[in-house]
């Protein structure tokens, strides 16, 4: 899956599904959860 931004041009927040050789499917967040979703993201 390509690699998705949150609020681009504003704020650095990307996430990206992938699978690793055993089948499981990981969410890669380059910042925490919270932060990336919290109402004072925006």
């Amino acid at each position: 899956m390509p690699i998705r931004e949150y609020y681009p041009n504003e704020k650095p927040y990307k996430m990206v599904y992938c699978e690793d050789p055993f089948g499981n499917v990981l969410e890669i967040y380059t910042h925490s959860y919270e932060l990336t979703y919290s109402q004072g993201a925006y």
